[in-house]
Formats: C-alpha cells, structure tokens, sequence
C-alpha cells in the first residue's frame, strides 16, 4: 500500500508540475537521499525528494472487522484493516547554483497540496482502488526536531516540508471464517 500511495503522489506532483512549468522531464523522485553506507544516493541532484521518514498507527479509528461477500451467497469474517499515517519529507534537493529553483519547486509542491488536500477515487480516477482516500496536512517541525530530522538522515538540510498523509489502509482480508447467507425467509403475511 505505501508503495502505491507514494507512487501516486509522486505521479500527481509530476504530472502539476510539467504543466506549471512547462517540463519534459519529471522532477519529482520517490528516494532516500542518502544509501545506507552514508553516500548520496545518485540521481537527486536538482530534483524534488519525496521520502517517508515516519509511520504512525492511526488509533482514532476503530474497526471491528467485517464480512465480506462471496460469490456463493455466503460471507467471510475479515480482519479490520490497521491505518497508518505518514509522514512524508518533500525535499527541494537542488546545488547552490540553483536555489532559487528550489524555492519555486517548493513553493509549487506545497500550492499543490494547498488545493486538493483529499484524494480519493471520485477527485482521482487513477488513484488505486485499495487506497480509498489520502489527505494531506502540512505538519509543524521545530527548528531543533528537523535539526535531529536531518543529522538522522544523514544529509545536508536543503529546503523541504513535511507533510502527514492520513490514513493508508492495510487489510490482508484473511478469512477467518464462513458464514453461510441467510436464505428461505418467507416474506408474505398472511391475513385471517
């Protein structure tokens, strides 16, 4: 599901910004900025970042799991599905020779988001099927916490923003069990 969500985003962002600016290439990459062993990973250099730097539980919903209908008739009890937040790192990774640049590819991302902050089929028929909505809002980082942010990721700050896309749905829909439909009922009253 992460994948599909980022993917999409990553598209949509490319797709808003060769229209803005009239590019040939995307801009917009789905990338750590740095490899494990600490060197930079290649191929960001002028291009806008989208890495996912937490995950979170979304607790506030609460699903006791379900049924879901066969082709039979009957229905399969399913797990719930688990809710994750993320939060997503949009980084304007761009040399000193091209601030300025960074600045307005930013500045773009962030007045994209501001627009549609929900996603979902209806808005966006190319949103996949199993993501049913994601929303985005800007989340606030002290100055100290994206200092720990960075020095973590092992990068340089180059100019970013963080945002939390709400809530990514996980469900494997294992049965763990079979409940026959109910059949036979004889819906007509009689009257005396």
């Amino acid at each position: 599901m992460l994948d599909k969500a980022l993917l999409f985003i990553t598209d949509y962002l490319n797709q808003n910004l060769k229209l803005t600016f009239g590019l040939n290439e995307d801009v917009v990459v789905l990338s750590s900025l740095v490899n494990l062993d600490g060197s930079v990973t290649k191929n960001i250099e002028n291009k806008v970042i989208l890495s996912i730097i937490n995950l979170e539980h979304e607790k506030t919903v609460k699903n006791m799991g379900g049924y879901i209908p066969d082709s039979r008739g009957s229905f399969s009890k399913v797990d719930p599905p688990v809710y994750i937040n993320v939060f997503l790192l949009v980084s304007a990774n761009y040399n000193s020779e091209n601030y300025i640049e960074s600045l307005k590819m930013l500045s773009a991302v962030i007045g994209i988001f501001q627009s549609p902050i929900i996603f979902t089929r209806d808005t966006h028929p190319d949103l996949d099927v199993s993501l049913g909505r994601l929303s985005f809002e800007i989340f606030n980082t002290p100055i100290q916490e994206l200092s720990h942010i960075w020095s973590g990721i092992g990068a340089k700050y180059v100019p970013s923003m963080i945002y939390k896309v709400r809530m990514i749905a996980f469900q494997k829909e294992r049965v763990k069990e079979e409940v026959s439909g109910v059949s036979g009922l004889d819906t007509n009253i009689k009257k005396n």
